[in-house]
């Protein structure tokens, strides 16, 4: 275990040092990915699948902070819709409108987790945000989570209708109504939702619970959950659901989260400390573990004289 934890504490003590380089260039290169995967999946406006204009996107990116980088991508989003339909842009718009909202009265900064949602569902991962926003967010992290599920099946409805949306002859109120109705009727969507939402909700209360490996306890019951959840919603909502592919999706974004998990704070709990100590109306007793904050032992060279060096010591002190 101490390899590991040297390691890590190398790790974190070189990106520390180095922050200010590298957090630009993860900022480019996962703007690039996200744009990348929008234009194969989304490529209707052929001037934004050029490359200069997504190096140049993604170089603006990596400037600016993590809400500045989700306003780019639904900039960019919105851009594909349109030229596919007017009317998908507006019901997009609406959603990112309401997400904006919260962004600035709920939860400041959680925004980019509505992209990484887009993303890893995508990347058919889609299991591993929540984990990561349970643990590492904060309790409203549902909220993006949910509008993020709300977007990327709105982008799927309108990959499945483009052919209809595009026939010049349906009038605007045809376009709404095929595209509403779709999301209406999609209970894939609300099951996915809920699932999701409550996934974070139930890691975040869990993670932060005071017991013994409570994020390893809290990652595996997300996983645990998120299975049954998808078995029971199935019934309940008639959706055909890959059961093979839930539990490896499960099995491998909570190997995921636990490996991310261990970036973290790690707390050494065989090492409990009772404290106590009072104020003029309470006594408290407190039970504390250390964290585990490795600093390598340093080197210390032992330089021996030659031979030649002795003998001649030797002599002046005849």
């Amino acid at each position: 275990m101490e390899p590991l934890l040297y390691a890590r504490q190398r790790a974190k003590t070189w990106f520390v040092a180095h922050e200010v380089y590298l957090l630009p260039v993860i900022k480019f290169l996962l703007m690039m990915i996200i744009l990348l995967v929008m234009n194969w999946h989304l490529g209707y406006r052929y001037v934004m699948m050029r490359w200069v204009l997504v190096i140049l996107a993604s170089l603006v990116s990596c400037l600016l902070p993590w809400s500045g980088m989700t306003a780019v991508a639904a900039l960019y989003l919105l851009g594909h819709v349109s030229a596919l339909s007017w009317e998908g842009a507006v019901v997009l718009g609406a959603m990112m409108f309401i997400a904006m909202m919260l962004h600035y009265l709920f939860l400041p900064g959680g925004s980019f987790l509505i992209v990484l949602v887009c993303l890893a569902s995508y990347l058919k991962v889609p299991f591993l945000v929540p984990l990561l926003a349970g643990i590492f967010g904060s309790a409203l992290s549902f909220l993006p989570v949910g509008i993020g599920v709300m977007i990327y099946y709105t982008m799927l409805s309108l990959e499945q209708n483009a052919t209809y949306l595009l026939d010049a002859g349906n009038g605007i109120s045809d376009c709404f109504l095929q595209i509403l109705g779709t999301l209406q009727g999609d209970s894939k969507m609300i099951l996915t939702l809920l699932v999701l939402c409550l996934t974070a909700l139930i890691v975040y209360g869990l993670s932060h619970l005071a017991v013994d490996y409570a994020r390893l306890i809290a990652v595996g019951t997300g996983g645990i959950l998120i299975l049954l959840l998808f078995i029971l919603g199935g019934f309940l909502f008639n959706v055909s659901v890959s059961y093979m592919n839930v539990l490896g999706g499960c099995v491998f974004c909570s190997a995921l989260a636990a490996a991310a998990s261990f970036w973290g704070d790690i707390v050494d709990f065989s090492r409990p400390e009772y404290l106590q100590y009072e104020d003029d109306e309470y006594i408290y007793y407190v039970k504390a573990f250390p964290k585990v904050g490795l600093v390598e032992p340093e080197r210390k060279v032992k330089e021996i004289n030659s031979r030649r060096e002795g003998r001649s010591g030797r002599r002046e002190a005849h």
